[in-house]
């Protein structure tokens, strides 16, 4: 019978992969990604969930990391089982535990 795979095992061949073809390191892991569009708009991939949510602070859970939006006028564009979208001005991005 065949022993079945560590994560850690395939985790590290998808990262070498993800280096052959240039592509940033967890790109297909359980890193959460976040792309900013100017200081208005951050896509969070990997969303696990809102911990707060007022017109000045957004808090997400990505799983290891909290991240913490400050801003004005903020909202939740969309929001869906693992990605999350914030719209306003953002005038900063913090990342805690």
């Amino acid at each position: 019978m065949k022993k079945a795979r560590s994560n850690g095992k395939v985790s590290g061949r998808l990262d070498q992969a993800a280096r052959a073809m240039e592509l940033p390191p967890g790109l297909f892991g359980k890193t959460a990604q976040i792309t900013l569009i100017s200081n208005r708009e951050a896509i969070i991939d990997g969303c696990r969930g809102i911990l707060e949510y007022s017109d000045a602070v957004v808090r997400v859970n990505t799983g290891e990391t909290v991240v913490r939006f400050t801003g004005r006028s903020l909202s939740i564009k969309s929001l869906s089982d693992d990605q999350a979208v914030i719209e306003g001005f953002i005038l900063s991005m913090d990342f805690s535990s």
